[in-house]
């Protein structure tokens, strides 16, 4: 009974532990901004979210937004506001909670399938503090990645907990937990391969057909992604990156993810999709295809490893970028759970080492503390980058080659912050990397409309609209410079495509009002000023464009004749 008492309360320091590193680590993100990155359709700029916890809300989180279908993280967003208000500190609080969550329910999951404690501490422990978490923990557009995986770490402890004693109350938990992390990410979607390879080591058990409705499940969150990304247009053609070009850039993926799991250096929110160096496909593909030989080879006498690497390379698959969604060639983000396949892997070889040559013992422990330390410092440290976005967006520019997305970015966040000249410096930049990224023409055009030169902001805009046509910034301003050199009809066309992408959008109604006016269709101008107010009942300029068109009204040969309400 003792010895149970001290190991139980080992068990609880090792989760206090766990948490307590996890807080030390990401408490100062609490204090951080909302970055201009995914944040503003997510957060501070989606009137659905900014509303809190409403009916209609959560019913709005159930359909597909922005690429995605996440309706357990939308949710998780209304509570925030609900609880904490609108500012970022609440949001961050949530998902340095989440991910401390995570790590002690990876902890408990892995001790209850192999009893051994001091292993499955330091395979959490590398969870809770390896810098490559650290994207998934700091961005608050990132809230499905650690939603999720505490979700499915639930999840994993139910399954052992049904593994123990197979009942069908016990198995509809699991499958409710799974289900919810699917809720909250897709990527989950490999959750059943990995209860096979955990069927195998360390379960000893054969149950494949318990699984079946784990992977319908996981088809039919496939799917509704699948269309999301479709319908946001975010899918890569294979005419556009060639499937060889892929299949090398998946390869090189899985190694450069090795490489930063041991070296955790040099990392950015966006690494741009580039093609892979002659002949690095190849030795990308050789080098894993050794290592997975050495795993097979070594599968009786070092299960461990099987089930480990098998892991990492599985649940990889969904964003490896077979198929090609977004710009990115790989993300930190990517690695929040395939990390621990790998991390089980390396810590388990090497602890069997260690048994073997107990003189290894201490030198082992203090080794295993180091690394530990080290990860922690270099997590401090890459959180920071976090703080706001142009510090996040500098960053990414000073260590990623030709990164014409982070450029833009940041010309957003200077053109905001008033400083018109550097952000157009960032815009050119932009479009020497790419000229045929339409949000860096349109921004450079937008800029230089604010600077009060209409004539060069033409051509830009232009391109835009022609990149890009369901751009609904680049119609708005192209349509501005049309009024403003008297192109009207022009200027209604792409104003009218403008409203109809964003049909909530005051200024979009006040412009349309005024070019309406001046061809003398002064009713619907006057029903574009009303409905400019009706959204924003200040708004100076659909005020002033209103009068106007009532005064036309009023004069004698107009074509209408409305009396001011």
């Amino acid at each position: 009974m003792k010895a149970k008492t001290g190991r139980d309360r080992r068990v609880a320091a090792i989760c206090i532990l766990l948490g307590l590193a996890s807080f030390l680590v990401y408490f100062q993100t609490l204090h951080y901004d909302f970055v201009a990155y995914d944040d503003d359709y997510f957060v501070y700029q989606n009137p659905v979210i900014q509303a809190g916890l409403r009916a209609s809300g959560v019913v709005w989180s159930f359909g597909l937004h922005y690429a995605n279908w996440h309706p357990l993280t939308w949710i998780s967003y209304l509570l925030d506001v609900q609880l904490f208000g609108t500012t970022p500190g609440g949001f961050h609080a949530t998902n340095v909670l989440l991910h401390a969550g995570s790590a002690v329910l990876l902890f408990l999951a892995l001790l209850r399938m192999t009893g051994r404690m001091w292993r499955c501490a330091a395979i959490a422990a590398v969870f809770a503090l390896h810098p490559l978490h650290v994207e998934s923990v700091a961005w608050i557009s990132e809230r499905k990645d650690v939603l999720s995986t505490f979700v499915e770490m639930a999840a994993l402890l139910l399954y052992v907990r049904y593994a123990e004693r197979a009942t069908l109350k016990r198995y509809l938990w699991m499958l409710l937990a799974f289900v919810l992390s699917l809720m909250a990410k897709p990527m989950a979607v490999t959750f059943p391969v990995i209860l096979l390879l955990l069927d195998y080591w360390p379960l000893r058990r054969r149950a494949f057909a318990e699984k079946v409705p784990l992977f319908a499940a996981s088809l039919a969150a496939s799917i509704l992604t699948v269309l999301a990304q479709q319908a946001y247009g975010t899918v890569a053609t294979l005419e556009s990156i060639p499937l060889s070009t892929r299949i090398a850039n998946a390869a090189v993926a899985y190694v450069v993810y090795l490489k930063q799991t041991f070296w955790p250096a040099n990392l950015a929110v966006l690494y741009p999709t580039t093609a892979p160096a002659p002949g690095a496909g190849t030795m990308a593909v050789l080098l894993l295809a050794a290592i997975t030989a050495v795993v097979v080879l070594q599968i009786r006498r070092r299960p461990y490893l099987f089930t480990g690497w098998f892991w990492y390379l599985g649940m990889l698959v969904p964003v490896i970028g077979l198929v090609q969604v977004g710009a990115q060639s790989r993300a930190d983000r990517y690695m929040y759970l395939p990390l621990v396949g790998l991390a089980l892997a390396i810590v388990w070889l090497a602890a069997d080492f260690v048994e073997r040559h107990p003189v290894m013992v201490r030198p082992g422990a203090a080794l295993t503390c180091a690394v530990l330390l080290v990860f922690a410092a270099v997590s401090w440290q890459q959180t920071k980058y976090w703080k706001d976005s142009r510090t996040l967006f500098e960053h990414a520019i000073a260590i990623t080659d030709r990164n014409f997305i982070m450029r833009n970015n940041l010309g957003v966040v200077l053109s905001r912050a008033g400083d018109l000249r550097g952000a157009m410096f960032q815009y050119a930049q932009a479009i020497a990397i790419n000229p045929d990224y339409a949000e860096a023409q349109a921004n450079f055009g937008n800029a230089l409309l604010r600077a009060g030169m209409p004539d060069a902001a033409r051509p830009m805009l232009e391109k835009a609209v022609q990149l890009k046509p369901d751009f609904p910034m680049a119609q708005l301003d192209f349509g501005i410079v049309q009024v403003s050199a008297g192109n009207y009809r022009e200027a209604i066309a792409h104003l009218s495509e403008a409203l109809r992408l964003t049909p909530e959008d005051p200024e979009v109604h006040s412009n349309l009002c005024y070019a309406l006016e001046h061809v003398g269709r002064l009713d619907e101008a006057a029903v574009q000023c009303r409905e400019a107010l009706r959204l924003r009942p200040d708004y100076p300029d659909a005020q002033f464009n209103l009068r106007n068109v009532l005064a036309a009204q009023s004069r004698p040969g107009s074509s209408a004749h409305e009396s001011r309400q």
